[in-house]
């Protein structure tokens, strides 16, 4: 007799947890093998997409780090497996309280997963700490919770209903207002978190009660919502936080100072939902707040922002004058969070009333096109060195930095008085070869570069300071201390307004024993310069989104020019189609970062590479048309920058591709200094044994000059005697010329032949 063929699909058994309760355990059965994958969800799991079960598309999922460190370069992951469809308890718990989460998601307020559109939720167990040892901790990391077995303070994480639906809502937080893990704003999330963990496990307003050491925590729980305190009586006792505004923590913002006390002083925002809740009941108090979060909050939203958020959020549920939205105002007069004008944290600059230009390459990338947008056909091909990475400007268009085709920095100065005037050349006296992209601050004064062997690093170069710093990327993790280190390396990359920011794409991945991990491209923000401090920042890293799916990427961002809070960027899915061939569906996207909304801008046929004009009404984009490369732009609303006007796509010219829209003109955009910024020019371009300096409106003030090489070596200062510095000694190559007069200071780039 021929035995029956084994069946793949959904089982269901049962098994103890952690807490020596009976669970129903949802797995998927591979021909004789069992695994800790949920696909039973209706609406969330995909099967047309899932390659069970390396690959599954729409599942709650729980596999094993088998006791490493994200933080280590040995971590790997593997499936928890079996063929028996017997689970241990660790697994039991783990996976089902992530199902607990979800459903809480599902059921209370319509959100399907973390995402809200049905992605996967993942869980890894049997994680250590930085040294390979047993971790104290469990944490959120982009796309999955981490757990780990406890040490000192607690026992195994993953036993804690209340700790898994902490860490998945970190998730949703960040899906939603993605609030920043920094000060008010991070004390907002990990509040947040403990809000929905504590309704999820709605049995009582303590945290982690399952799961601490009473020799840690001698009150018996990790956090108190309705006792901020804890039992303890100062920030020195294990699990005391401040119950109100004169107990705020003023603490770095610094992995040490807990990211400005995140942890800390979530305290305070944590009473004031008890307070609320226990004046109105948990069932009302969790819409408002949800509606709050979804709806109001945004990526810097601080105390008082919140606040009006929950007022306003009561008012749409209940009304103007209902006795929710005076509950509300009264729980927040009792933590000292008073009546106030919050921020929505998204103002613009001033336009830059320059001309507008567009730089681009032909379609086999061997050379740059100037292309004046109001007349494309007038292109001009520039003598210059081939690109392999895009071109960056400073916001006034003196100067472009970019990557040529072996691989050397080169940047370009331009004499706008003449016309197209510009002078090419090498950043590096002695060029290296071994560079895949380079883009400079708006202002000029910093350049960040990569290399082409494709490492987790972005390199930093100040000019001013004549310093470099090497940041080393990383996945933030909602964990004190702990950095995940699944970024393989960065590709696009751009600076914001304020010279503090980086902005860049980068290709991630969880190694694991299966397929090929889990990998996916996202975009981050790092904190690479500290204006107010003039030195370094501290490296933090913010993400735009977390938990892509694999089969989604963005890349290629890119700021608004006006509106720093606006970015736009290439979107990519892959999927199958009815034939079984994999397939891409491109999009070029624009979202708001602060409110966290974005929107299709068009539907494309390739990687788009999409900039902003100079006065955000249009975008440009590259087009496959049949295999033809062409530039392209779309319409934007002047009323909202994340949308576009329908039927206004247009080509702007053929045979070209990876546009940058820049601009040629001075304006004040990052008020971050106290010298004021002084135009002036210098000429000739290039120079010989002298070089002129013209001070508009200054010509009888005598100025400090100081030339500094590319690298920032200091090769001549001094006065400028009757407009004119002698630069005989200097040798032949690039320099940057800064001049100053009392509090004013300009810089521009100079060539010495």
């Amino acid at each position: 007799m021929t035995p029956m063929p084994l069946l793949d699909g959904a089982t269901t058994t049962n098994d103890q947890d952690l807490l020596g309760q009976n669970r129903t355990v949802n797995a998927y059965q591979v021909g004789t093998n069992f695994f800790m994958v949920d696909a039973s969800r209706s609406g969330m799991y995909q099967p047309g997409q899932s390659q069970m079960p390396n690959e599954p598309v729409g599942v709650i999922w729980t596999i094993d780090a088998q006791n490493t460190s994200p933080q280590l370069n040995d971590f790997n992951v593997v499936h928890c497996t079996n063929t028996n469809n017997n689970w241990k308890a660790l697994e039991v718990s783990a996976h089902f309280n992530a199902g607990r989460a979800y459903e809480y998601f599902l059921n209370t307020y319509g959100r399907n997963s973390i995402n809200g559109t049905g992605g996967n939720i993942i869980s890894i167990i049997n994680v250590t700490d930085e040294n390979d040892g047993n971790m104290d901790n469990a944490f959120w990391s982009q796309t999955a919770m981490y757990y780990g077995n406890g040490n000192v303070a607690f026992t195994a994480l993953a036993k804690g209903l209340d700790v898994a639906g902490h860490e998945m809502s970190h998730g949703v937080i960040q899906n939603t207002a993605n609030l920043e893990y920094l000060s008010q704003s991070g004390a907002l999330n990990e509040s947040y978190a403990d809000v929905f963990g504590s309704l999820i496990d709605r049995d009582d307003w303590r945290m982690g009660e399952d799961v601490v050491n009473l020799s840690f925590f001698p009150s018996g729980a990790l956090r108190d919502l309705s006792n901020p305190h804890n039992g303890g009586n100062n920030p020195n006792d294990n699990g005391w936080q401040p119950a109100h505004m004169n107990e705020y923590q003023n603490l770095p913002e610094t992995p040490d100072g807990d990211n400005g006390g995140v942890h800390v002083n979530s305290g305070i925002p944590n009473r004031a939902y008890f307070l609320f809740a226990n004046a109105i009941g948990k069932e009302k108090a969790e819409k408002v707040y949800y509606k709050a979060l979804s709806d109001y909050l945004v990526k810097s939203s601080q105390f008082i922002d919140q606040r009006l958020a929950v007022e306003k959020a009561a008012t749409d549920l209940f009304g103007a004058n209902s006795a929710e939205v005076t509950a509300a105002r009264s729980a927040f007069d009792q933590v000292g969070i008073g009546a106030g004008n919050g921020d929505d944290h998204q103002d613009d600059i001033d336009t830059n009333n320059g001309a507008d230009f567009i730089l681009a390459t032909d379609e086999s990338e061997s050379d740059l096109y100037f292309v004046p947008p109001t007349n494309p056909n007038q292109f001009v091909k520039m003598d210059v060195p081939a690109p392999i990475s895009r071109p960056s400007f400073t916001d006034d268009g003196v100067s472009c930095v970019y990557v040529d085709n072996e691989n050397n920095l080169i940047v370009i100065n331009f004499n706008w008085a003449n016309g197209l005037d510009y002078t090419a050349f090498y950043i590096e006296n002695n060029p290296q070869g071994i560079w895949r992209n380079v883009v400079v601050s708006k202002d000029g004064t910093k350049i960040a570069f990569t290399t082409s062997n494709l490492r987790n690093e972005i390199d930093v170069f100040d000019f001013e300071n004549e310093v470099e710093n090497l940041f080393t990327l990383f996945n933030p993790t909602t964990g004190v201390g702990i950095e995940s280190g699944d970024v393989l390396f960065p590709d696009a990359m751009e600076w914001d307004y304020t010279g503090e920011y980086l902005m860049y794409d980068a290709l991630n991945r969880i190694e694991s024993s299966f397929g090929n991990g889990i990998e996916f491209w996202d975009i981050s923000f790092i904190n690479a310069w500290d204006q107010s401090g003039d030195h370094f920042g501290t490296g933090l890293i913010d993400k735009l989104y977390s938990g892509l799916p694999e089969n989604i990427s963005i890349g290629n961002p890119s700021f608004s020019k006006n509106s720093p809070y606006i970015i736009t960027f290439d979107f990519a899915e892959d999927y199958y189609d009815n034939f079984g061939d994999l397939q891409t569906d491109y999009w070029v996207i624009a979202a708001n970062i602060e409110d966290g909304n974005a929107n299709n801008i068009f539907h494309n046929t390739t990687v788009g590479y999409p900039s902003y004009s100079r006065l955000d009404d249009k975008i440009l984009f590259t087009y496959d048309d049949n295999g033809n490369l062409l530039l392209g732009t779309i319409d934007i609303q002047g009323s909202n920058k994340i949308l576009p006007v329908a039927g206004t796509d247009v080509v702007l010219i053929t045979g070209a591709q990876k546009g940058v829209w820049f601009n040629v003109g001075l304006r004040d955009f990052t008020a971050t200094s106290d010298l004021v910024q002084m135009d002036f020019t210098i000429y000739p371009q290039p120079a010989g044994e002298f070089i002129n300096v013209a001070m508009d409106q200054q010509s009888g003030q005598a100025g400090q000059y100081e030339i500094t090489d590319m690298s920032g070596k200091i090769m001549a200062s001094g006065e400028v005697l009757h407009g004119r510095v002698d630069i005989q000694s200097l040798p032949a190559g690039a320099y940057l010329f800064e001049l100053r007069i009392d509090d004013k200071v300009g810089r521009k780039m100079m060539i010495k032949q």
